[in-house]
This record gives structure tokens, sequence and C-alpha cells, in this order.
């Protein structure tokens, strides 16, 4: 709302629902296997949910109404609208502060799934998640906790407000960075 004040809460909760109207009503089984099936195929076939490759930088990438509009984002704002959407259809997804690239795990009734909401909702496995970290870290300790720890409501805030952070330091914004480090702050104290 500091970037947007036309922005309304209410009208993101309405898309999120509407989105997770689509998939209920496309399920003709109750079956979690089924809602995931559709989840997919309605947020990443049908709406186009993608990474935004060309301006991965562009501040908008951090907002949710905005990647809501605009059905592209970064990897932890695409997690988000996958949880948020996934949730309202009655499934449980957690997030996974995996380095440089968020990641969410949906738990089913006796499996689990990583799912790359950047990559088009692309399904990884504990292997080639922990393969990535290595590569991009070469620390066994992280590759090791990042299919297995659980990001929390608040790490999923802070982590998209550095982002935010760095893009805006990087785009010479002071006032727009000092806004966001003040809401990081808070979050900080909050812990």
């Amino acid at each position: 709302m500091h970037f947007d004040a036309q922005v309304s809460p209410q009208l993101v909760a309405l898309e999120l629902d509407s989105i997770a109207d689509q998939v209920i009503n496309s399920v003709a089984s109750g079956s979690s296997r089924a809602l995931t099936a559709h989840l997919h195929q309605v947020l990443f076939d049908e709406l186009g949910f993608h990474g935004d490759t060309k301006s991965f930088f562009d501040p908008r990438n951090s907002f949710l109404p905005s990647v809501l509009e605009y059905n592209r984002g970064i990897p932890i704002t695409l997690s988000l609208v996958y949880k948020l959407v996934a949730e309202r259809c009655g499934l449980v997804v957690v997030g996974l502060n995996t380095p440089g690239h968020f990641l969410v795990r949906l738990n089913l009734e006796n499996e689990q799934m990583i799912i790359d909401c950047f990559l088009g909702g692309k399904l990884l496995t504990a292997n080639e998640v922990t393969a990535r970290i290595m590569k991009m870290t070469a620390s066994q300790e992280l590759a090791d906790s990042a299919v297995t720890d659980v990001a929390t409501h608040r790490q999923w805030v802070a982590r998209i407000l550095v982002n935010l952070i760095h893009i805006l330091s990087v785009q010479k914004r002071p006032k727009d960075m000092a806004a966001v480090s003040e809401l990081y702050d808070v979050l900080k104290v909050a812990y």
C-alpha cells in the first residue's frame, strides 16, 4: 500500500477465492491428487502464472496484487499465490526457505511434492533440491536442511521485504527503501 494507495486487500482476497473456485469447480472427485492436478492446470496452464525472467528485479514482482494482475512474479511471490490458492482448496502447503530460490512443498496423505512455482509448477525430487543447493552454496548442511526446514510466515514476509530492499537499493530509491526497511524492522522486533 506504500507503493499503491489504491490497493484493496479485499479485492486481492476475492481474486484468490475466484482462482480457488475455478480449481474446485473443475474437480469431479474430492481427492487431494485430483485437486493438485487441477490446481496446476488452472494456475500454470490456464492462467499462465510464470516466473518473470525479463524483468525479475521489477519491484512489482514482490507485490501480491501485481503478481495476480500480471500472472508473473519471483519464486517467493508465485509460491505465495500457490499456497494461498491451494489452502483455499483444502490442500496443505508449506514454504521451503531454500537459498536463492524459494520453493513450496505440498503435503498429501501419503506423499510430499516439492514444487518450483517460478518454473511453471515443476515438480522436484528431494535429491534435485539438495543438488541445486549444493551447487549454489557448496554447503551440505544447507542442502540437507533445505528440504526439511519449513519457512514460517514471518520468514516468508521477511524474505520478500529483504528482496524488495535490495531492489530499491540498486534502483537508488532511498525513500522507498527506508519505508520497506521500517516494515522489516517492525517484523524483526516482533520475533
